[in-house]
């Protein structure tokens, strides 16, 4: 509860209290006025009614002077109600104008927040609201890098590589391979533009693997494949997604990994389906390693892995698939990138 909330309750309490109160004595003092003490008075009084030199008795009880006089306070109960009347609504624009203003000071503390709901400092706990703009802001936030990594690849790697299709046709080569290269591209925007509310499968990881693998090693023989037989390998997520995800991991692998072996490995463990792809190449700094998953971030001076968008790819399937990716990795020792997915029963 916030502290502008718990103000509103005091300050209607405190109206409620006052208001009782006030009645109360009103209503006492009246009860007080016309219950009067009739044991001092006689049973029987007389009034005296002059008329010329004839002086006329007439008797009077007590309860024929008591009502007397409560007809005569009573005369005054309009005036009584009207002052009470008057009362309840001076206490009630008082209540209303400091409400206004609890409301205002909320309002300016809200638009505050929301002016600064990018701020890490900015604390939300004490408003729901500003809490729930957070939360949908981050996820636009999300949107737009997904759409701006989607663009960037379009942009740059598309291009490029239409521009070499246009003038191998004009030069009447062979064109399969790049064909090739542009289906896996499209495979690559489709996983690029995926979110998660896509619908998703089960899939299973060990068979996937393996059939990159057998692809993989008829142009690379120095690499190796290994999981356990007797283990599960079922994940929730899209066939497509995977595969580009791996394609990407070993394309990598045998750029830099200095024509060494590269080992892939499956593991189940923590109730987690865990996928190694581990180099002996150039290796990534531990700078560097905070930044590779960034679309337009280039792992090596070299241009050989384009705008970087391979492993940001990979991220963003494993975030498709409810996991992640984590890396080990020490300069001129090699990288072992380790994809980890909840295991599907």
């Amino acid at each position: 509860m916030s502290s502008i909330t718990k103000k509103k309750y005091v300050l209607i309490c405190c109206y409620a209290t006052t208001l009782t109160f006030a009645i109360l004595l009103c209503f006492i003092f009246f009860t007080s006025q016309s219950n009067a003490d009739m044991q001092r008075i006689p049973e029987i009084l007389y009034s005296a009614r002059y008329s010329s030199e004839i002086i006329y008795m007439k008797p009077i009880t007590s309860q024929q002077l008591y009502d007397f006089f409560r007809q005569s306070l009573f005369q005054y109960l309009p005036l009584l109600i009207a002052a009470i009347c008057f009362l309840i609504l001076i206490l009630s624009g008082f209540l209303l104008m400091g409400i206004k203003l609890l409301d205002k000071k909320q309002e300016n503390k809200i638009a505050h927040n929301l002016l600064h709901v990018g701020d890490e400092e900015t604390n939300f706990l004490e408003e729901p609201f500003t809490s729930e703009y957070a939360q949908i802001n981050k996820k636009l936030s999300a949107y737009d890098e997904d759409q701006r990594r989607l663009h960037s690849y379009i942009a740059h790697e598309q291009k490029n590589l239409i521009m070499l299709i246009k003038g191998k046709i004009a030069a009447g080569n062979d064109i399969s391979s790049d064909m090739d290269t542009m289906s896996r591209s499209i495979d690559d925007i489709l996983a690029l533009s995926a979110h998660k509310n896509t619908q998703k499968s089960i899939c299973d990881l060990a068979l996937i693997a393996a059939e990159e693998y057998d692809s993989y090693h008829a142009v690379y023989d120095k690499l190796s494949f290994d999981f356990e037989e007797d283990a599960s390998y079922r994940i929730l997520g899209k066939e497509q997604w995977l595969r580009r995800a791996l394609d990407n991991l070993i394309e990598n692998a045998i750029k830099y990994g200095n024509q060494k072996e590269i080992n892939i490995y499956l593991k189940q463990k923590y109730h987690s389906v865990l996928l190694y792809v581990q180099d002996h190449g150039k290796g990534i700094s531990e700078a560097e390693q905070e930044k590779i998953f960034d679309y337009t971030y280039r792992i090596h001076p070299q241009k050989l892995d384009g705008y970087g968008i391979g492993l940001s790819l990979v991220s963003h399937v494993c975030d498709l698939c409810d996991g992640f990716i984590h890396v080990k990795s020490e300069e001129y020792k090699g990288s072992t990138f380790i994809l980890s997915f909840p295991l599907q029963d």
